[in-house]
């Protein structure tokens, strides 16, 4: 029972380290796409390929999910 917590107890570490992280690159992306112009899709379509995989890697990771929904609710919330 005592290794489940370590797990859980890294698990929030991890969630609470992503969460700066997600936030810049949400900032990040929100602010590329206002100096370009484009929707979103075009954003994404115009990306490199290492910007995709940089993409995928921080957005398509499971683990980062829970952060990235924080992140994106502080963002949506700060920047109404």
């Amino acid at each position: 029972m005592d290794e489940l917590w370590v797990f859980v107890i890294m698990g929030i570490v991890y969630v609470l380290i992503m969460i700066p992280i997600q936030y810049m690159y949400i900032s990040g992306l929100k602010e590329k796409q206002k100096k370009m112009k484009v929707s979103q899709h075009e954003l994404y379509e115009k990306m490199s390929f290492e910007e995709e995989q940089l993409h995928y890697n921080v957005q398509g990771n499971l683990f980062n999910l829970p952060s990235f929904l924080i992140a994106s609710f502080i963002y949506k919330v700060k920047h109404q």
